[in-house]
């Protein structure tokens, strides 16, 4: 294998290691089939944290992705008195004063580690033609081949519940998977993002 070959073939393993960004997936969800949102609806974001900077990081990714789509968020910090959250009784109280027809709450269910064997492959990949046609035309191409490797992945999971806020009923429920994120703000970007867009696809949540 010439230089160049050895140089794509450590490129190409560094990027398929290091160069995939965190990617959420829905691992389950379900819906009342009955239900059906409405235009401009209001949304109570409500984010069971471990912490509240952990909490304010989700209610603006989930604000910023339900307004992207039509809905008007309430972000439960800012709207549900800390006092409020003693009991269930005070809770139902403070979450009707919002005016909002629908209350999202997402809580943390695991932070896992799972084992993946990546395997390796093999390819052709031509020589340079830096010096003319002639020269490219012939060269020789090079079997080019990655050894296979174990990754272990990062997965958090996530529960996100929505309740009609009138009736108490649960709307929609939601399973997600986001794999090896680097930070918090990386999870709630992207959980948001494939959340409402499964909300908008079943009607739960409608455009303008």
């Amino acid at each position: 294998m010439n230089r160049f070959s050895r140089t794509v073939a450590c490129l190409l393993l560094v990027v398929s290691i290091y160069g995939c960004s965190a990617g959420t997936q829905m691992a389950g969800v379900w819906r009342d089939p009955t239900y059906q949102g409405q235009p401009n609806q209001k949304v109570l974001i409500l984010a069971l944290a471990n912490n509240p900077r952990n909490g304010l990081i989700w209610e603006n990714a989930f604000s910023t992705a339900l307004q992207a789509r039509g809905a008007q968020p309430l972000a439960g910090s800012a709207t549900i008195p800390a006092s409020a959250m003693a009991d269930t009784a005070s809770i139902k109280d403070a979450v009707r004063k919002t005016s909002a027809d629908l209350v999202a709450v997402t809580r943390l269910l695991a932070v896992d580690k799972e084992q993946e064997y990546v395997p390796g492959s093999t390819y052709y990949a031509p020589a340079p033609g830096y010096y003319g046609y002639s020269n490219y035309y012939m060269s020789s191409y090079a079997v080019v081949s990655t050894p296979g490797y174990i990754q272990e992945n990062t997965i958090v999971k996530l529960e996100t519940n929505f309740y009609d806020i009138k009736t108490e009923k649960l709307v929609w429920s939601g399973l997600t998977h986001t794999v090896n994120p680097q930070s918090a703000q990386e999870v709630a970007t992207s959980v948001a993002g494939t959340i409402v867009d499964d909300l908008v696809q079943k009607k739960i949540i409608r455009k303008k």
